[in-house]
């Protein structure tokens, strides 16, 4: 960072720190907007006010070095329960990085963003009633603080982040002597050639993307130091239909869930693929936001020809498109009462680590929703993680239906073929209500670390091209795909196309393999000699 920065980033005025002194300060305002969307409609009146929404800040430089941030450590036993790391920045007001001002203008005048700074203060609010409602009156006492403060933002600070959010603490010195502590901080600046902030602003798409890192914020802010609890092992990327793990999935599908949630405001999401580039607007946005309000993440082929081949359970509950379709289901649901109250009280109370924990923890919660609950959660996934016979009627199902609507099969048999999927299914349904078991047709996640290339220069590669040196992959889950991609720079050559299918056909067929590690698997279902040599040839390693 230049060091004209570093001073103004040092420079904090009595004035500037009196200003942001007043902006934490607690309590209901009077004639607060309602809220634009009818996630949380009960909630009138928010300690909110728009114009003080969003702070820009930046950290503080040492300056004992200043090529580094001044570091602070968190001592608080109160500021310890909010996050999940012990060392944070100190910040400073900062207008913000190229473009700043325009970004936080259109922020402030944006309804859907200025809903989800909103929703952020509402689920604080949530959370302290909870906090009261245990008896821990000092920790309240300390949160209160907490429920109204702005979203801390760093603008095009050129962090290599792009768009994100990140659990962070950090201390904003006052004018009188005191501080004030955040817990996480909003990254903002371009993604090469995939994310222009400037792009975004221009075709209105922008306010879903820092939506969408609020959600997160949201998230965090349930979770504290829990967050880190949630396992994430994948390392190829991640994306709507992507497969990569349950945790990555299960925290990435919340917040997707909210790009989904507010784009039908945007008229440009509905254009064409074809006009997508002509109105610059990034790929992602676009293309998630119908399979993710429709459920189409949980086939395996969900662009192009659709077949009705669903993904196995470990490949939906894996899948951050699928898990936002569920989300958004549950989100806009009119059966359920309060169900972003809800949402973020089982976040806070139970830490699920997955979507499947998050539902097991709401019917304990909220034992009135089960029944409506279950139903989005099955229908919404075909019921493929309960039944590996579910997933193959309703690819009969699907056929038919597509034979049908072009008349190339009768009413009478189609009916048939109909009939047999919703009945089983309904049966299913009541099945698993006694029983409670959402997971039945989902296996254990099955690790294995591909070490592949041991000299460095090699390594260093392999790091450049996927961001890692070691390559993780679940052999309960893997696609075709993900083994091309890995081939294309040099690993698991020697993993034939022929073997490739067999192993899929055969793991999609058991539905729930009896193996009890990859590896293990792998010589199971390719044999001994052909596994030996693809586990030997690659430094392949069971990861627990």
């Amino acid at each position: 960072m230049k060091k004209a920065k570093n001073k103004r980033f040092l420079k904090l005025s009595f004035s500037l720190a009196l200003i942001f002194a007043l902006i934490f300060a607690i309590g209901s305002i009077a004639g607060a907007a309602q809220l634009v969307t009818y996630l949380a409609p009960q909630y009138q009146d928010v300690p909110f006010k728009v114009e003080n929404a969003f702070f820009s800040a930046a950290p503080m430089m040492d300056p004992k070095n200043n090529k580094k941030p001044l570091m602070i450590e968190v001592t608080d036993a109160n500021e310890k329960l909010e996050v999940p790391s012990l060392k944070g920045f100190k910040i400073a007001p900062y207008e913000g990085g190229a473009g700043a001002p325009e970004i936080i203008n259109y922020l402030k005048n944006s309804p859907e963003m200025t809903d989800s700074a909103k929703l952020r203060v509402i689920a604080r609010m949530k959370k302290l009633a909870l906090i009261l409602k245990s008896g821990q009156q000092a920790r309240a006492e300390f949160y209160k603080k907490q429920v109204s403060a702005p979203l801390v933002l760093f603008v095009n600070l050129n962090m290599g982040t792009g768009p994100a959010c990140a659990p962070l603490p950090m201390h904003l010195d006052l004018k009188d002597g005191g501080k004030f502590f955040f817990n996480t901080a909003i990254f903002i600046e371009d993604i090469p050639k995939a994310f222009s902030v400037a792009d975004a602003i221009k075709n209105d798409t922008f306010d879903f993307v820092v939506a969408h890192e609020n959600a997160h914020g949201i998230m965090f802010d349930m979770y504290g130091p829990a967050i880190t609890k949630i396992d994430k092992k994948s390392n190829l990327g991640h994306d709507g239909p992507m497969i990569s793990d349950r945790g990555l999935a299960y925290i990435e599908g919340w917040a997707e869930a909210f790009e989904a949630l507010y784009g039908p405001t945007n008229p440009l999401l509905k254009l064409k693929e074809s006009e997508r580039e002509q109105y610059r607007i990034s790929e992602f946005l676009f293309t998630r936001q119908d399979p993710v309000r429709r459920d189409r993440y949980i086939w395996q082929n969900y662009k192009g020809q659709k077949t009705g081949v669903l993904k196995n359970g470990v490949q939906i509950l894996s899948t951050e498109g699928a898990i936002a379709g569920l989300f958004y289901d549950i989100l806009t649901s009119k059966a359920i009462k309060d169900p972003f109250g809800k949402s973020i009280s089982v976040m806070y109370l139970h830490q699920p680590l997955d979507f499947a924990e998050f539902i097991k923890g709401w019917v304990k919660e909220f034992s009135e929703d089960k029944k409506v609950l279950y139903r989005i959660f099955l229908e919404g996934t075909n019921y493929a993680t309960v039944s590996n016979e579910a997933r193959k009627l309703y690819f009969d199902y699907y056929q038919a239906k597509l034979k049908y609507v072009q008349k190339k099969m009768d009413e009478k048999a189609f009916y048939a073929v109909k009939t047999k999927w919703s009945t089983y299914k309904e049966n299913l349904f009541n099945e698993i209500m006694k029983s409670d078991n959402l997971a039945s047709n989902v296996n254990r996640d099955l690790w294995i670390e591909v070490k592949g290339f041991k000299t460095l220069s090699l390594q260093g590669v392999l790091s450049k091209i996927l961001g890692t040196k070691s390559p993780y992959l679940n052999v309960a889950s893997f696609t075709a795909g993900q083994i091309k991609q890995l081939q294309e720079i040099g690993l698991l050559k020697d993993f034939a196309d022929e073997d490739i299918q067999l192993f899929v056909k055969t793991r999609e067929q058991m539905g729930v393999m009896p193996y009890k590690t990859g590896s293990e698997a792998l010589r199971e279902i390719l044999g001994k000699d052909k596994a030996a040599k693809l586990i030997k040839n690659n430094n392949i390693i069971d990861v627990k």
